[in-house]
Formats: structure tokens, sequence, C-alpha cells
């Protein structure tokens, strides 16, 4: 499952939810810990693993 990180935009908490793309698509996320609903996805990247040897 893809891994999101947001910023809440009253107190600054970044925090971090592992979360399917449909539960992502429907919202409601809210700040951890000022229970906010004013939150911004921040951009994250991403690691591939393989077992191909490079």
């Amino acid at each position: 499952m893809p891994t999101y990180e947001f910023q809440c935009s009253q107190c600054g908490e970044v925090f971090t939810r592992i979360m399917s793309i449909s539960e992502f698509s429907r919202g409601g996320i809210t700040c951890p810990k000022c229970s906010s609903g004013e939150v911004k996805q921040q951009m994250t990247t991403f690691t591939a693993k393989t077992s191909r040897k490079s």
C-alpha cells in the first residue's frame, strides 16, 4: 500500500499514513495532534525493490 505524508495547516504537524488508493480518494484525513481536517499532502519519494542485481 502507498505511504502518504501530510502536513496540518493548523498546527504544522507532519505525519505519515499508509492507506490504499481508494481510502486516500475518500479523503477525511485528520491531524493526529489537533484533529484538524485542514491537511495538505506533501511530496514524498519512493523506493522500488527488484530481484535484479544492478
